[in-house]
């Protein structure tokens, strides 16, 4: 079940060793407002290509190079307090890297599964073919990667999510300048649908309050409606969206019975002959049998 409450960070660096700060860095999240967080976990994909010499007689190794999810501890722990899930981030440069990620067991584990395209081939395939959740970019690196109306557009209309990371703004000037010049790319191709704003911290010093994100939404080009979407509601499209990718997606219509709490009678049982005979009648006939006679006005003849 999907639960996504108040405000969301979906991006909480875990390097797997350092439990200590990712379980300090929660707290701290929790402490500012946040109830609904991501574990994210980064993942090297130039490792499909590595290819090992097995030895004459040796059996060829078939495991899966992706690290199965490792927090649920962490999970258990703040169980009550906070929604965490947790988040596969891949970068990757070929298509044959992206196919070999589609067939990795362990990567369907995580709740949300993210890519960095390293080049130009690589985010048209994200945005146009790969099954994922999330679009981000590496903020020390953009510039071997152009966006383009078309394919923010295409990636837009198939559910997709693009990420703005805040905390390497605060960190270092130059990825502060290319944060802020990929987010006016956004906002000039695609105006800013389905943007995410996450931390991406890795200690309790880099995260902020979710009004001072709101905030910096605005340097990113985003509408004040737009930067409170992206952490609340944009979050919980993009939880829906993962969750159809990996369980199946799914239809639902609830309608309310309104005679529930009444008696079954006549009154609220309407005949279908008298509800056909209605829709039958032509338009002149039902006006003049709604109207009097003296209200008709007679033809006079010239």
């Amino acid at each position: 079940m999907i639960s996504v409450r108040g405000f969301c960070d979906l991006n909480v660096f875990s390097n797997g060793e350092n439990k200590t700060s990712l379980k300090s860095t929660c707290q701290a999240l929790l402490d500012l407002g946040y109830r609904t967080v991501a574990i994210n976990s980064i993942f090297n994909g130039s490792v499909f290509d590595t290819k090992k010499k097995k030895k004459k007689g040796e059996m060829q190794e078939k495991g899966d190079v992706v690290p199965p999810p490792a927090n649920q501890d962490i999970i258990k722990e703040f169980k009550g307090k906070l929604d965490i899930y947790e988040r596969l981030t891949v970068s990757f440069s070929t298509q044959l890297q992206a196919h070999k990620l589609s067939q990795s067991v362990n990567a369907k584990m995580y709740s949300i599964l993210a890519v960095i395209p390293t080049t130009q081939v690589a985010f048209q395939y994200a945005c146009s073919v790969m099954d994922v959740d999330l679009i981000t970019f590496d903020p020390d690196d953009i510039g071997l990667v152009k966006c383009s109306r078309k394919m923010y557009n295409l990636a837009v209309d198939r559910g997709l999510s693009f990420e703005i990371m805040y905390m390497p703004a605060i960190r270092d000037s130059t990825a502060r300048k290319n944060i802020i010049q990929l987010a006016h790319f956004y906002h000039a191709f695609g105006k800013s649908k389905h943007i995410v704003i996450s931390s991406g911290a890795a200690n309790p010093f880099h995260v902020r309050g979710p009004y001072d994100v709101i905030n910096l939404g605005l340097l990113f080009g985003l509408s004040e409606e737009q930067s409170k979407c992206s952490i609340t509601t944009a979050c919980r499209f993009l939880l829906i969206k993962a969750a159809g990718r990996r369980l199946g997606k799914t239809i639902v219509i609830a309608n309310k019975d309104v005679n529930i709490d009444k008696e079954p009678g006549k009154d609220n049982v309407i005949e279908n002959d008298e509800v056909d005979q209605d829709f039958e009648e032509p338009v002149q006939k039902k006006l003049r049998q709604d109207c009097p006679e003296s209200s008709i006005a007679p033809n006079i003849d010239t």
